[in-house]
């Protein structure tokens, strides 16, 4: 024995000694205490905590505990972020008096206010009870905990049936609450909503050290309370109304977050003076001003944070220099103008965010320096050039956002070798070329790629374990890849997004292919060569993902899918432009309101809330029957209802109830019989009613007057017949834009006071236009747009957007007679007039001049007679006119438009005499030459582009556009968006319209 203790170490043997010690000195848990946490937590819903159990007799050693190693007294509890739920009983929580640090946050408490009861805890020092569900009015119990240094009641929110409930400083006042605390240091408020009662922000708060009031409903100035506290190094008051200027801040500053206040006045100089400021956040405010040269030398600087604040001219480059940078963000500042610089080695930059910011030029080979980068968003700015190898030392690099450049040619294979960490890969929207690496799809961990709006070429290559594969979305539309849908899609089990829309892959796509991707939710294939079907041959049934948004347009379906009566949580669905045919399946219809089957219907939007449908569009399909009556039934939730371009009969819906929220109605190009039904005036958010082409047998639908919005009424091509009787009153038809009654048989002359209430054509001052469109939704915004087609130079057009800025009146092909009302004049912003094919009498009345917007006139095949009033030389955008086969006499105006139009404008008036006409006037002394005309090519598209607003001579560069978009009919639809959004950004009261050959 004495030979083995020879053996230890003396230092081992003290060492063992002063534990043994120690471990008999140290008390086990207060057996008061492990009673209450015992009791504590057996009110938890599902409670997490395996180490807190009656075997476990020490608490002290449990989870979230902290003892007094004399007393076993629990001084510390640190239960934040354990999912715990439930109504906890404080009870127990409250005999834990040598409670020291308590901290619950984020937890979810069900929703209640804070208990009372907290005073008791007496020792507590530090109090966390943020993101824990609490509301109402905070106890003034808290302001006997004298002892506090940190007191966290942030982000609390609960959701009941009267909103969003949150904590409140009320009664009592955060003075009351608060101002006691004398020894408190860190106080953090946000999401509380603080009442002032009168006192702007200068509160009788303690000399705080960190002070956060975000989101709280302040207003007012700070800067009496931050010039009191010299000792201040962090300040947080984001998203409130700070409408007053802080001309100085504490010196000791460190951290200065004022994200949305309301600022509008220049970044601070006195900023320049805060040589220990770290962290500094004015993003969201309206600066409006340069960037001073004095933030490149505030070199303590780690974060920089200017995105959205209205800044404008050079941006500059000693920023990028500034030697401990880490997060620099001034996207969305599209007045700024600068080029990337060159930056420096050794550079500390982690997150770089430059979306927007007008910078231009090409990517520096400098980028390489930045090694310690791991996001890198240089989006919608104006870069030009290749994508640089350079990238390639970017190895911490996790997410790259190039989008809506200027970039050009290949993808760099190498990308897909070397940046291994990469997780995001942003390039849509620039003009690259060439074909897709397959090692950028087989990256580890990719979970996002977009290449969609390039001019990607070639066949997606295979690769090698795609089930291992992180990719979640997949966006390649818009490119002009080839071939077959690759086999390695379906085996990418965390897919979750799949867009390959307007290519050009071919083939035959089963759905049953994806049965594997159990996270599919969006789906789009629409506008390729692809032949889309459930299954083939005579397979069983194949379960397939449960699908949110399925696109499938022109994707040449013949048969309704029969998978689409499983889906249960459909939202939008696209098939139009496929050759679906027959009945539509009556268990489509079945249970309509209640069913959830019947999120599986052709829609392109569901509200899955309330199961109700908010839009249908079954357009250009097959379809015959009749219409399911119970689709009036639901048009309070119903928005849109398009299914033009079918074979249904039968007669129109009949039962539209009070409350109809219908927006559009368009049943154009069916077989529909029957009268126009009155109850379509419950829909009195109705602004779009297509009924064209159909065998509606009806008069006039005068009672119609009662839709106080409609914009668009068709009712062409039908068998309407009578006189148009208007309703006497002084509101009908106001917001009217759009009206064709052509080739009915509508007979009599026309009111005389027909246009008088037909404000929307009146207002020469057209900034105040919108382009009809529709967006739904609350998750995910929906965008759906109406057309309508019109007739121009006897061919019709569709209107791709119908536009407030587009008026048109077509009376063309009806039995109208009597004299033309002088009151067309007053529709001062109408663009096409036709009148043509009927019997009116008398004489072209002079009004006609006032229309100082008409671009399209036609007045032929009537028995109009008298001289051509010379008053319509005055028509500057009149490009087409017809006044053929009348009995006009005298001779033609010889004037500005006038000198552009042919003979066949004239033609069979045999009265009529001079140029474009052979015929000379008796009293003409020389008859001038025929002046060349602009219309003598029967191009399909002049006349379109007038719509446009462009003047003649602006036709040819603006043609080009035009084929474009009209034979280019997969891109149509993006280019449009695209189009909506910029302008609605750069000009948010005008827009454009186009057209498509009908």
């Amino acid at each position: 024995m004495a030979l083995l203790f020879s053996s230890i170490n003396p230092s081992f043997l003290i060492l063992f000694f002063l534990s043994s010690l120690l471990f008999l000195t140290t008390q086990q848990c207060n057996h008061h205490h492990f009673s209450a946490l015992l009791n504590l937590k057996n009110g938890f819903d599902l409670p997490p905590l395996p180490s807190w159990n009656s075997n476990n007799t020490d608490c002290c050693f449990w989870e979230g505990i902290t003892c007094d190693e004399a007393t076993g007294h629990v001084i510390s509890l640190d239960l934040s972020s354990f999912r715990i739920s439930g109504r906890i009983n404080f009870e127990n929580l409250f005999r834990l008096r040598s409670l020291q640090k308590l901290n619950l946050a984020y937890n979810d408490f069900d929703g209640s206010p804070i208990p009372s009861g907290f005073d008791q805890l007496t020792s507590l020092t530090h109090l966390n009870l943020s993101g824990l569900n609490f509301y109402d009015q905070i106890p003034l119990e808290i302001s006997r905990l004298t002892s506090l240094v940190s007191l966290d009641l942030s982000r609390n929110e609960y959701w009941n049936s009267f909103g969003i409930q949150y904590l409140k400083l009320e009664n009592p006042s955060i003075g009351a609450v608060i101002q006691n605390l004398s020894n408190l240091s860190e106080l953090y408020l946000d999401w509380v909503h603080i009442l002032l009662q009168g006192q702007t922000l200068d509160l009788p708060l303690p000399p705080l050290r960190k002070l956060s009031l975000r989101d709280c409903g302040l207003s007012g100035s700070i800067y009496f309370y931050l010039s009191q506290h010299q000792f201040l190094s962090e300040i947080d008051l984001s998203r409130n109304n700070l409408y007053s200027a802080v001309p100085s801040f504490p010196g000791s500053l460190r951290k200065l977050i004022l994200q949305e206040c309301g600022l509008s006045s220049s970044i601070y100089s006195s900023l320049s003076q805060l040589h220990f400021l770290s962290e500094l956040d004015l993003s969201y405010n309206d600066l409006s001003s340069a960037v001073p040269n004095f933030i490149g030398n505030l070199s303590s600087l780690t974060s920089l944070l200017l995105s959205d604040c209205g800044l404008h001219g050079k941006f500059p480059d000693s920023v990028f220099q500034l030697p401990n940078i880490q997060i620099f963000d001034i996207s969305r500042n599209p007045l700024l103008t600068s080029y990337l610089p060159e930056f420096p080695q050794n550079n500390t930059l982690q997150r770089l965010f430059l979306s927007g910011a007008g910078f231009s030029g090409k990517i520096p080979d400098s980028v390489s320096n930045l090694k310690f980068l791991t996001q890198l968003d240089l989006s919608y700015c104006n870069l030009s050039g290749s994508l640089p190898s350079s990238l390639l030392n970017l190895t911490k690099l996790q997410y790259l956002y190039l989008l809506s450049n200027k970039l050009s040619g290949l993808i760099p294979s190498s990308y897909g070798n070397e940046l291994l960490d990469l997780k995001v890969i942003d390039l849509g929207n620039n003009l690259l070329n060439g074909t897709i690496p397959s090692s950028l799809l087989s990256l580890p961990s990719l979970q996002m790629l977009d290449l969609s709006g390039n001019q990607l070429s070639g066949q997606l290559g295979e690769f090698h374990n795609a089930s291992s594969s992180q990719l979640e979305v997949i966006l390649l539309g818009n490119n002009k890849l080839q071939g077959m849908i690759p086999r390695f899609i379906f085996q990418l089990t965390n897919l979750q997004e799949l867009h390959v829309s307007s290519n050009d892959f071919s083939g035959v796509v089963e759905l049953g292919l994806f049965q594997n991707l159990k996270k599919l939710y969006h789906l789009d294939l629409s506008d390729n060569n692809l032949s889309v079907q459930y299954v083939s041959g005579n397979s069983t049934f194949v379960s397939i993902p449960q699908f949110e948004f399925l696109l499938l347009r022109s994707c040449n379906i013949s048969t309704f899918l029969n998978l689409l009566r499983n889906q249960e949580g459909l939202r939008e669905l696209d098939l139009s432009n496929n050759k679906i045919s027959g009945v539509i399946p009556k268990w489509i219809w079945e249970g309509i309101e209640s069913s959830p089957h019947l999120l599986l219907s052709a829609l392109q939007y569901l509200d899955l809330g309330s199961n109700m449908l908010e839009v249908i569009d079954l357009s250009h399909n097959h379809f015959i029957g009749q219409i399911p009556p119970c689709l009036g039934e639901i048009g309070h939730a119903l928005f849109v209802l398009n299914l033009q371009g079918n074979a249904f009969n039968g007669t129109l819906l009949q039962t539209f109830k009070e409350g109809c929220n219908i927006k559009t109605l368009d049943l154009n190009g069916n077989q529909l019989e029957g009268q126009v039904p009155r109850s379509l005036a419950n829909c009195k958010m109705l602004e779009v009613l297509n009924l064209g082409n159909n065998q509606i047998n009806d008069t006039f639908p005068s009672w119609i007057e009662a839709l106080p919005l409609l914009r668009v009424l068709v009712l062409k091509s039908n068998k309407f017949h009578g006189p148009i009787i208007l309703p006497q009153t002084n509101q009908s038809f106001q917001m009217l834009q759009i009206i064709d009654l052509s080739s009915n048989s509508f007979m009599g002359g026309l009111p005389s006071n027909m246009f008088e209430n037909w404000k929307a054509m009146m207002d020469e001052d057209r900034s105040q236009s919108f382009l009809h469109k529709t967006l739904f939704g609350t998750e995910r915004t929906v965008y759906y747009q109406d057309t309508v087609t019109v007739m121009i130079k006897g061919l019709d057009r569709e209107l791709i957007k119908i536009l407030s800025i587009f008026t048109t009146v077509d009376l063309s092909n009806n039995y109208f007679q009597g004299d033309i009302p002088k009151s067309i004049g007053i529709l001062k912003s109408l663009h096409l007039l036709n009148m043509s094919h009927n019997s009116f009498t008398g004489q072209i009345p002079t009004s006609l001049e006032n229309l100082a917007a008409l671009e399209s006139l036609d007045l032929s095949q009537n028995n109009i007679s008298g001289e051509i009033p010379w008053q319509l030389t005055k028509l500057t955008f009149l490009s087409v006119l017809n006044l053929s086969r009348n009995h006009l006499v005298g001779s033609i105006p010889q004037s500005k438009q006038f000198f552009t139009f042919t003979n066949e404008s004239f033609q069979e008036n045999s009265g009529l005499c001079g140029p474009p006409l052979s015929k000379k006037c008796k009293d003409a002394e020389g008859a001038p030459s025929s002046a060349p005309s602009i219309l003598q090519s029967e191009r399909k598209y002049d006349w379109e582009l007038m719509l446009i607003g462009f003047g003649v001579g602006y036709g040819a560069g603006v043609g080009i556009l035009f084929w474009t978009l009209a034979l280019w009919r997969k891109g149509r639809r993006e280019f449009y968006i695209f189009v909506d959004g910029m302008l609605a950004l750069i000009f948010p009261s005008m827009l454009f319209v186009a057209f498509a050959p009908a």
